[in-house]
């Protein structure tokens, strides 16, 4: 692809101004930053950041229809406001189209939860998730201390989250026999992991990645430090999270840092030390036993599940999706089956083709990307990613550091993290602002 396909900034664009923000952008943005540490946090299916994004569209909405239909955007904000609004908007059309098919409901499914409502309410919660990532962005652009104020909440979260995932995990540790598991952590099968605030070890681990590159741009934003005390906790929280996707996360992003370099010789050196390290913390962690587990799952299916029964580690998640999702990419290639309708149409007997159905809980892909094709089509899903590569594609060639924080997002949903989760959009959206507020101004004077 070009320049061209993923220049969806406008160049020459006003650097951040520092002008005090108002007082309810501050607190919208520390709350959003504390959020995305709290996905583990929730009110029946939704989570805390959820709820603050609703109130973010709706207030969005609101101040739109005050203002008399006028969009106080800056100009670098609105070719990725135009781009995911008509993302949007082919997302709505694909979920009325998905009227067409089969529903097969959950059991004692909510209101919210049956066939079509079901759809649009998933549509509803990724346009909250949309509006909260282009608001901070344009904040970020308009106000560099709301960049700085931004960037310093999330990392301090972070390193608090990582403090409490250890100390649950060393509590776990000496009082594993009485507790099975607690808030910050848990024990799988005899093999134990810190979770933090996170459902399970392995997005925490992503989250944490996540940290790690926030904490880069902090450098280039305030000019202060990641610190070795507070680089060997959250090093050591990854390694406790047992994060295979977080691991492999960390490696492809310090790998593209190092090819940005210039030399050959640092190239080499990093790429070398980077598989050393991965390779060394994977045979130290046994994920070689935990792939094999799941290839063997995958390949041995119908066994594992004469074996194990009804265990919801076989009959849903990634394991059955494997099977179930390539099916229904390839029976519906062009508009999915509507987004957020896996739940409800994984049962369909063409799908399972012998797998046993679930109806008793809301059985996710966890398949990253290759979930997200199955429910909105091929065309919509190729359009999604490169909106998601955009902002590395735009800066690349200014800032290589910028450029692996813009980077993090697709990583993290390649490896598994919802589209609907909130924090790899907010990184970007840091990412987007530490690009463009040292900005020199343009000639022509831009109403803010």
């Amino acid at each position: 692809m070009t320049d061209t396909v993923f220049n969806l900034f406008a160049d020459g664009s006003p650097p951040a101004v520092r002008a005090r923000p108002s007082l309810a952008a501050l607190n919208i943005v520390i709350l959003l930053a504390i959020s995305c540490a709290l996905t583990n946090i929730k009110l029946g299916s939704l989570q805390l950041q959820d709820f603050l994004l609703l109130f973010l569209l709706w207030f969005s909405i609101t101040s739109y229809a005050y203002s008399g239909f006028s969009l106080r955007v800056s100009p670098l904000v609105r070719p990725l406001l135009r781009s995911y609004g008509l993302f949007m908007l082919s997302l709505v059309i694909m979920a009325l189209l998905a009227v067409r098919l089969t529903f097969f409901p959950l059991d004692q499914a909510s209101f919210l939860k049956q066939p079509i409502l079901f759809s649009l309410s998933k549509v509803l919660q990724f346009g909250a998730v949309i509006c909260g990532f282009l608001w901070l962005t344009n904040a970020f652009v308009k106000h560099y201390n709301l960049l700085k104020l931004a960037v310093n909440t999330y990392w301090w979260t972070g390193i608090v989250s990582c403090l409490y995932a250890i100390a649950c995990y060393a509590f776990l540790r000496l009082h594993g026999f009485e507790t099975p598991e607690v808030f910050g952590a848990y024990n799988l099968d005899d093999y134990m992991r810190a979770r933090g605030f996170f459902n399970e070890g392995g997005p925490f681990g992503v989250y944490i990645v996540s940290v790690f590159v926030v904490g880069v741009v902090r450098r280039s934003v305030t000019g202060r430090r990641l610190g070795v005390t507070w680089s060997t906790v959250l090093c050591i929280a990854l390694v406790l999270s047992g994060s295979k996707a977080g691991f492999v996360a960390a490696a492809l992003l310090i790998l593209v840092w190092a090819f940005s370099g210039t030399s050959i010789r640092t190239r080499i050196s990093y790429a070398v030390l980077t598989g050393a390290l991965l390779v060394g913390v994977g045979m130290w962690l046994n994920f070689e036993a935990q792939l094999y587990g799941y290839l063997y799952s995958y390949l041995n299916i119908e066994d594992e599940i004469a074996a194990r029964g009804g265990d919801y580690h076989v009959i849903a998640g990634r394991v059955s999706a494997l099977h179930i999702v390539p099916k229904m990419i390839t029976t519906h290639p062009l508009t999915g089956i509507g987004f957020g309708n896996y739940p409800l149409m994984r049962n369909d007997p063409d799908y399972l083709d012998g797998l046993p159905a679930v109806t008793e809980v809301e059985d996710l892909p966890g398949l990253g990307i290759p979930s997200v094709a199955a429910e909105i089509g091929l065309p919509a899903t190729l359009w999604l990613i490169v909106l998601l590569l955009s902002p590395y594609w735009r800066s690349r060639k200014k800032d290589s550091i910028v450029a692996v924080a813009a980077l993090f997002q697709p990583v993290a949903h390649i490896f598994s993290v919802q589209i609907t989760f909130f924090y790899p959009w907010f990184v970007t959206a840091c990412a987007l602002g530490a690009l463009f507020c040292f900005t020199p101004p343009p000639t022509e004077r831009i109403n803010s």
